[in-house]
Parts: C-alpha cells; sequence; structure tokens
C-alpha cells in the first residue's frame, strides 16, 4: 500500500469519529431537560434535531465546495465548527437559546464530516477495498460516538452541562487532516467534448435518497428516546442510558469491521438484513424489563446501522458517474439528517395518537420497529431481484 493511501486511510478513520457527533450528548437528555424545567421534551430534543438542521444545507454546499476547495481545507473547517459548537454549551448554562445555536454551528461541522469522510473513501478506493475503508469507516464513527455518549453519561451524571466536554474529540480529528491527509488538488473535469462535466444524477440516486430518509426516521427514534424510554421504564440513570449507548456504538464497531464479510455472504440482500436487525433490536428495547435486555438491543442496532449506511453509500455512488459521486452522497446525507430533524415532529404525535401518555416512549419504539420491517421487505425484494440479474447476465 502507498504512503499517500495510507495517510489517507487514517485522515478519513480520524474524520469519522465526528460523523455521529450530534448524538453524542443523548444519554443526557433527561438530565438536561430536568434543569430547564419550563421546556417541554421536544424542545429538549432539539438538542439534537437544530444541529440536523444545519447539517442539511452544510451537505448540500460542501458537495459543491468540492468542485472547487480542497477536501483537506474544507475537513479542517469542519473539525473547527465542531469543536467550538461543541464546547462552547459547556460555558453558556444559563441560556438554552445561545446552547441551540451553538449545537447548530456543531451540525456544520458534522456535516461536513460526514460527506468530506465518504467522498475521500470514494475518490480514493474501489471494488472490495473500497467496501473494507467503508466499513472500517463507519466502525471509526462508531467508536467516536462510543466514546462520546458513555463519557457524556459520566460527565452529565457529575454536572449536567459537563456533558459537553465530549466533543473535545475532535483535537484528534484536527491534527489528523491538518498534519496527516495529503493536500489533493481539485481536478477540474471535462467530457471528450472539451466542455465542462456537470453532476448527473438518476432516478436509483433519488430512490436512495427516499429510503435513506425514510431508514433514519426510525433509527433517530433510538437516538432521542432512549434517555426518556429509560427514566419512564425506570430502568435506570443517565449514566445507564449512556452504557446503553456504549453498547450501540461497539455493536457498530464490530459490525463495521465484518461489513466486507457480510456483504460476501448476503450480496445485495446485506441492506435488508441491517434492516431486519433494526427491527429486531427496536422491539427488544421495547418490551425490555430490565438495562441488560436493553444493551442487547442497543448492541444489535449498533450493528444495523453498520450494514445500513455503507451499503446505502456504496450503491448510491454506483448509481452515478465518478464526477457526480460527491454531490450524490451530499443529498443521500443530507436526507439522512433531514430524516433525524423531523423524526420528534414525525414520531411524537404518532405516539399520542396510538399510545397513551404513561408509554410514549414504549409507542415511538413499536412504531421505529414497525417502519423497519417494512423497510426490511422492501430491500429484500430489492435484493433478490438485483441478485438475480447478476447471475442471469
Amino acid at each position: 500500500m502507498s504512503n499517500a493511501k495510507s495517510r489517507i486511510k487514517i485522515s478519513i478513520y480520524a474524520i469519522a469519529l465526528l460523523m455521529m457527533g450530534v448524538i453524542g450528548i443523548t444519554s443526557a437528555l433527561a438530565t438536561i431537560g430536568a434543569n430547564f424545567p419550563d421546556a417541554s421534551q421536544t424542545m429538549i430534543q432539539n438538542l439534537i434535531s437544530v444541529p440536523c438542521f444545519a447539517i442539511i444545507p452544510t451537505t448540500l454546499i460542501v458537495g459543491k465546495l468540492m468542485e472547487y476547495v480542497p477536501k483537506k481545507i474544507i475537513a479542517a473547517a469542519g473539525a473547527v465548527c465542531f469543536l467550538a459548537g461543541g464546547l462552547i454549551p459547556a460555558f453558556v448554562t444559563t441560556s438554552f437559546g445561545l446552547i441551540l445555536v451553538m449545537r447548530a454551528v456543531l451540525g456544520i461541522g458534522v456535516g461536513i464530516s460526514q460527506v468530506v469522510s465518504t467522498a475521500l473513501v470514494a475518490d480514493n478506493f474501489s471494488g472490495e477495498e473500497q467496501q473494507k475503508v467503508q466499513g472500517t469507516l463507519q466502525a471509526s464513527q462508531m467508536g467516536g460516538v462510543a466514546v462520546m455518549v458513555f463519557a457524556g453519561g459520566w460527565l452529565a451524571d457529575i454536572q449536567w452541562n459537563y456533558v459537553f466536554y465530549v466533543h473535545i474529540i475532535a483535537v484528534l480529528t484536527l491534527a489528523a487532516v491538518v498534519f496527516v491527509l495529503p493536500m489533493q488538488k481539485v481536478a477540474v473535469k471535462k467530457e471528450a467534448s472539451g466542455e465542462k462535466q456537470s453532476v448527473h444524477l438518476t432516478k436509483a440516486t433519488w430512490l436512495w435518497v427516499v429510503f435513506m430518509f425514510a431508514v433514519f426516521v426510525a433509527i433517530q427514534v433510538y437516538s432521542i428516546f432512549l434517555s426518556f424510554l429509560v427514566q419512564e421504564r425506570g430502568l435506570g440513570t443517565a449514566a445507564d442510558a449512556g452504557l446503553g449507548l456504549a453498547f450501540f456504538a461497539a455493536g457498530g464497531v464490530v459490525m463495521g469491521l465484518l461489513y466486507s464479510r457480510l456483504v460476501k455472504a448476503s450480496r445485495n440482500c446485506s441492506v435488508a438484513v441491517g434492516c431486519l436487525m433494526l427491527a429486531v433490536s427496536y422491539f427488544i428495547m421495547a418490551y425490555a424489563g430490565n438495562m441488560i435486555l436493553c444493551h442487547i438491543g442497543s448492541l444489535l442496532l449498533g450493528m444495523a446501522v453498520s450494514v445500513i449506511v455503507p451499503g446505502v453509500m456504496i450503491y448510491t455512488g454506483h448509481t452515478v458517474d465518478p464526477f457526480s459521486v460527491g454531490m450524490a452522497i451530499s443529498l443521500v446525507t443530507c436526507a439522512q439528517n433531514f430524516g433525524q430533524c423531523v423524526c420528534a415532529y414525525i414520531v411524537n404525535p404518532l405516539t399520542t395518537l396510538f399510545g397513551s401518555s404513561s408509554n410514549v416512549n414504549f409507542t415511538a419504539f413499536i412504531l421505529a420497529g414497525i417502519l423497519s420491517g417494512a423497510l426490511t421487505v422492501v430491500m429484500l425484494i430489492w435484493g433478490m431481484r438485483r441478485n438475480k440479474a447478476e447471475v442471469n447476465s
């Protein structure tokens, strides 16, 4: 392996540490809410939703910006935004509005890291090596969130605002980007006619965008409802919820490292396998009577995410020409974060409709399980048809 590729891999994995940074404080949402008694549960959940809203335009802008600015510079800017937006709320404890503003700044940093890391994989690797790097990227992403959520729950039990210190992990990312990632020139690509090439998206690209939105509405239920579910069922404290999220991340790390093997075994049905794991995990946690079962469900859910996300990114890249990959990935990432943004506004009314005031969070987990089951069927049909077409070709 060339030295340049090794440096790129190290940088990709360092950037990936920030990719799920939005949910780094989720284990402490209930604790934070207790310190802002006038804020509703939905308002507290905006600590997760607001950065996701900021990610949406960021991903689209970065997709275009990468055509003109080296990814090294963009990635460094993202790490700085993550650090500033993540750490400042620890010192502005009396203004919930200002905390939300800084969470939006953090969202910009996360959005940059999500697009740039995946684009670096698509630009520099292909075939089986791409699958391995994408899987390890997912493992690194989960490793980063594992550190944040576990430390976050523990810090929140000491003092609620200490949870924001978990974002200091971005120092590692910034160091890797500045000192390790090579400065790659932005090539101006042209058609055979000599005219500048433009982005071309396909119907399949947009279908993956829709799928990513739906699956992340389901996935986000875990992030914004787990802390409240643990509290609702009397299963434990913020630290216990943080440990559950650490199990989620641990499952993601393990499956990220095993991703290429799963793809070999299931071929184009790998995303369906991930959706099935997602559905099962939600039903386990919904009916969990203790934290052990909740942790098992969290572990399985993390594994599911590490199957679904790399698959969607790789398949999306295959729907367009090489020049259009950056924008296609940006759109899918945008859909991912839009699903996370609107999750609370979709699921909370449905929990009121189908549940009662005493089991709101239980109902949310059941609804997420049902949606994941429906997506399993859709992706299984798609995967089986694609496998059959490849055999016959």
